[in-house]
């Protein structure tokens, strides 16, 4: 269970909570959280999804206490999802300034030699075609399940230079980088679920 799912539970009877459990938690937003946890009988230390959920499926009414919490603490929720989409607004800038930067060198390649740097196609059709391949093994091939780490790390890797070459030559927005990265997530976590011994060949 991750923040993401207990949000997805509470968003329609707490829309900010729902909201603020969907992005990261830290700081500020981790001390509402640890307050929350107090007003439905959680400790600090036990301000966890996994004991959220476990509160809410013993007690379905439960729910009506994270409505009254965020009732109670509109205006810091708000402020804190705020911050958020400020947060949000700078990476997606940054993420833009980044391949704006990187097609700019490319312009400034061509003008001063008169031809594209060829290094940048060979390195993007690699990570495109390394992409795939890892994908066909895990999907075709028995792999010993101690390898699932080193899997997941590479995965996710791979995953991410696939994203940035998809970006950098076709343009991406910011929604469907988070969706790449969400399947990436699902993705991972099925690999991890696989443990009976047999490889891994049943995540797909």
């Amino acid at each position: 269970m991750d923040w993401k799912a207990l949000g997805g539970k509470v968003a329609d009877v707490a829309p900010m909570l729902g909201t603020l459990f969907g992005g990261p938690l830290g700081g500020v937003a981790g001390g509402l959280v640890k307050m929350l946890a107090g007003e439905v009988g959680l400790k600090p230390e036990e301000a966890t999804p996994d004991n959220f959920m476990k509160v809410l499926e013993a007690d379905p009414s439960a729910i009506l206490k994270f409505k009254e919490f965020e009732l109670n603490n509109k205006v810091e929720l708000q402020k804190i999802l705020l911050e958020k989409d400020r947060l949000d607004m700078q990476k997606e800038q940054s993420r833009l300034a980044d391949i704006q930067d990187a097609r700019g060198r490319e312009k400034a390649i061509v003008q001063a030699t008169g031809k594209r740097d060829i290094n940048q196609y060979v390195l993007a059709w690699l990570v495109v075609g390394l992409f795939f391949l890892l994908v066909g093994i895990l999907m075709f091939v028995n792999l010993p399940v101690s390898n699932v780490g080193p899997i997941n790390q590479l995965f996710g890797a791979m995953a991410t230079g696939f994203g940035m070459v998809l970006s950098y030559y076709f343009g991406s927005s910011k929604g469907s980088a988070d969706k790449t990265a969400t399947m990436v997530t699902q993705f991972q976590s099925q690999i991890k679920g696989t443990g009976d011994g047999k490889g891994i060949e049943k995540m797909i």
